[in-house]
C-alpha cells in the first residue's frame, strides 16, 4: 500500500491497519485499541483528563507544518495540561476526522509525531484508542488521561500574597516562530529554510514544554501551577482572577511582546510559598501580592491595552 494513497481509496480499516502499529502502548493501558473501549490501569483513584483539539486552518497550516509536527504539537499541548496539575501523562485518545483526499502519508506522519512526541516528553505514556472518520480539513481531538501519583491537585487558584512567581520553560519564542513563517509566507524557499535552521520557528511549530517539572513542582510545594498556552499576560491573569490575588511581575525580566502576549510556549507557571526553594528549571518573574481591588497582573510601566493578547481562537491569526 502507498503512502499517496488517499483515505477515500484505501477506506477506514485499511488506514487503521497501517496506523495503530506505530502508536506507542503503555502498562497503564490494559487493553488499547482495536475493541469498543480501552481499559486503563489507574493506580491512584483519581485520574486528571483534560482534551485539546487542532483544526486545519485556525490551528496549523501544511505549507508550515508537517504531518509528524501536527502530531507532535498535539501531545505537547495536551501534556502541558495535565503536568500543569502536577501529575504524570499516562494514556491518550486520539480522534482524527480528515477529507477523503487525505492520502495516507498524511496519516502516518500525523502518528510518527504523536509516538515521537510521547517518547520524548511522556515517557511510560501511550496511545489507548480514538477514532478516524470524515470531515472538510485535517482534525485532531485529543484527550490525555493522566496520574497523580498520590499526590495533590496543583490547581491555578491556589497563589497567596507573599509567594513568588516561577516559569519553567519558554516565553516568547513560539510568537517569534509565528511571526518569523507570517514574514516568510509568500516564499515556501523561506519557509523551508527557517524550518530547517530557525529555533525559535522549531518550538512554534514542535514545541518541547517541560512536563517532567509539573510533578517537581508539585513535590516542590506549588500552591498554584497552569500551563502557558494563551500568552503568559492572559494565563497570568486567569491564575490571579482564580486565587484572588495580584501578581506583579518583576521589572528585572527582560521583558518583550512576545513574553508578555506571545502564546503557545507551554511552559509551566507556578507559585511557590515563601522561603521554599524553587526547583530547578524555574526562573522566578514575580511576587504574588494581596489584591487591594480587582484581582490581575501589573508590571511597572507596562500597559497591556483592551486584549490581553495571547491565543485567542476567535480573533488569532492562523499557525
Amino acid at each position: 500500500m502507498s503512502e499517496e494513497q488517499t483515505l477515500g481509496e484505501i477506506g477506514e480499516s485499511a488506514a487503521l491497519s497501517r496506523i495503530i502499529p506505530l502508536l506507542p502502548a503503555a502498562p497503564s493501558i490494559v487493553l488499547g485499541p482495536g475493541d469498543d473501549s480501552a481499559i486503563l490501569n489507574t493506580p491512584d483513584s483519581r485520574v486528571v483528563i483534560s482534551s485539546d483539539m487542532m483544526i486545519e486552518g485556525p490551528d496549523f497550516r501544511w505549507d508550515w507544518s508537517s504531518p509528524e509536527q501536527v502530531g507532535w504539537k498535539a501531545i505537547a499541548s495536551n501534556a502541558a495540561d495535565i503536568a500543569a496539575m502536577g501529575a504524570t501523562p499516562t494514556a491518550f485518545q486520539i480522534s482524527v476526522a480528515a477529507p477523503e483526499s487525505t492520502r495516507i502519508g498524511v496519516l502516518l506522519g500525523i502518528a510518527r509525531g504523536v509516538r515521537d512526541a510521547i517518547g520524548a516528553l511522556a515517557p511510560g505514556a501511550g496511545v489507548s484508542g480514538g477514532d478516524l472518520s470524515l470531515a472538510p480539513v485535517v482534525t485532531l481531538s485529543v484527550s490525555v488521561l493522566g496520574d497523580l501519583g498520590g499526590r495533590n491537585p496543583v490547581t491555578r487558584s491556589g497563589a497567596r500574597p507573599g509567594d513568588v512567581l516561577a516559569i519553567a520553560g519558554e516565553l516568547g519564542l513560539s510568537h517569534r516562530g509565528l511571526v518569523a513563517l507570517q514574514e516568510a509566507t509568500r516564499d515556501l524557499g523561506a519557509i523551508a529554510a527557517l524550518r530547517a535552521s530557525d529555533s525559535a520557528v522549531a518550538h512554534h511549530l514542535a514545541p518541547h514544554p517541560p512536563i517532567h517539572l509539573g510533578v517537581v513542582a508539585s513535590d516542590a510545594l506549588a500552591t498554584a501551577m497552569m500551563d502557558v498556552s494563551d500568552g503568559l499576560w492572559m494565563d497570568a491573569t486567569r491564575m490571579a482572577t482564580s486565587s484572588g490575588v495580584m501578581i506583579e511581575l518583576s521589572p528585572d525580566y527582560p521583558w518583550d511582546e512576545a513574553s508578555l502576549m506571545g502564546g503557545e510556549d507551554h511552559g509551566l507557571l507556578a507559585a511557590f510559598p515563601p522561603g521554599a526553594a524553587v526547583p530547578e528549571g524555574f526562573v522566578v518573574i514575580g511576587v504574588i501580592r494581596e489584591a487591594t481591588e480587582e484581582p490581575g497582573v501589573r508590571l511597572e510601566g507596562f500597559e497591556p491595552g483592551s486584549k490581553l493578547g495571547g491565543w485567542d481562537p476567535f480573533y488569532a491569526p492562523a499557525k
